[in-house]
């Protein structure tokens, strides 16, 4: 029984922990009458997470929605941000990035064919002038109709 305590209190301690390490509050939502997700994340200051428009190859990963497919909507063309992102060469990746400080924002149409349930994810990786976190996923469910 204490082992069980144990693991609980060390896996309480693990979440907070990750959760703390975040830097980003996200937000989810479905539109029905443009047929938009829209995914909204508020970031902790001193923090930033890079734009779509990052290269790949740049080094650091760039912001992605990934919306699982479904017989019950088509996902029409890809997400598109909100807002510009800043440009600039990063030292530390020896490139240049395009990032979002203090909120972000994205949204993706999609066709319904029939109400359900839709789940996807934010696939980032946050940093701030001096480290960045291992790549973070965020899964979200929304119902749709």
């Amino acid at each position: 029984m204490k082992m069980y305590r144990i693991l609980f209190v060390l896996l309480l301690t693990f979440t907070s922990f990750a959760h703390a390490q975040n830097h980003v509050k996200w937000t989810f939502s479905y539109v029905a009458k443009s047929s938009t997700v829209i995914a909204s994340g508020e970031i902790d200051a001193g923090w930033h997470l890079y734009s779509q428009k990052t290269d790949e190859n740049a080094g650091p990963i760039p912001t992605k929605m990934v919306i699982e497919p479904s017989k019950n909507y088509k996902i029409i063309g890809t997400a598109v941000e909100g807002t510009v992102p800043h440009e600039i060469f990063d030292k530390n990746f020896e490139s240049t990035v395009y990032l979002f400080e203090s909120n972000y924002a994205t949204e993706q149409q999609i066709n319904v064919k029939k109400p359900g349930t839709l789940k996807g994810e934010m696939q980032y990786m946050i940093c701030d002038d001096t480290k960045c976190l291992p790549p973070i996923t965020v899964p979200f469910t929304l119902e749709i109709n």
